[in-house]
């Protein structure tokens, strides 16, 4: 019985001792308004939308390795060419977001494989290139907010 009578009165302390201070004057704000906060979006600005062009040139096929923000994987024949809008909102104003074109190796006119010549634009300003062709590595650009 102690234990009821104890464990109720502690259960009251708390009500009350939560319950006091609530009560308001006029002068303060209202609780049951939302502060006006600003979003973890809207702290890096606004969003810019950028137009993304990839290239590949050559003949013959090839598989295409590349991401305009998602990543994408397809066999193609050459030349090739996607454009797309990417959007960046956010912490990829600062971080930017990557972008690559990464073509394999197609035989050549005198039968080695070489890779393909890619270009990369952001605007239609050209931003990356591998004109040779001689590099795996593709063509990449990380794309960050002005």
């Amino acid at each position: 019985m102690r234990r009821t009578v104890a464990g109720a009165a502690w259960v009251m302390v708390g009500v009350l001792v939560t319950g006091c201070g609530g009560g308001s004057d006029g002068n303060e704000e209202s609780d049951d308004k939302p502060a006006a906060a600003a979003t973890p979006k809207d702290k890096w600005g606004p969003p810019e939308t950028h137009e993304v062009t990839l290239q590949v040139s050559g003949t013959g096929s090839s598989q295409i390795g590349w991401a305009d923000g998602t990543s994408h994987f397809e066999t193609a024949t050459l030349p090739w060419k996607k454009t797309a809008q990417v959007t960046l909102e956010g912490a990829q104003l600062k971080e930017g977001v990557q972008l690559y074109v990464t073509p394999q190796a197609v035989k050549g006119a005198d039968g080695k494989f070489v890779f393909p010549p890619c270009v990369l634009k952001v605007d239609g300003k050209k931003v990356d290139e591998n004109a040779g062709g001689q590099s795996s590595q593709g063509c990449k650009y990380t794309l960050k907010g002005s």
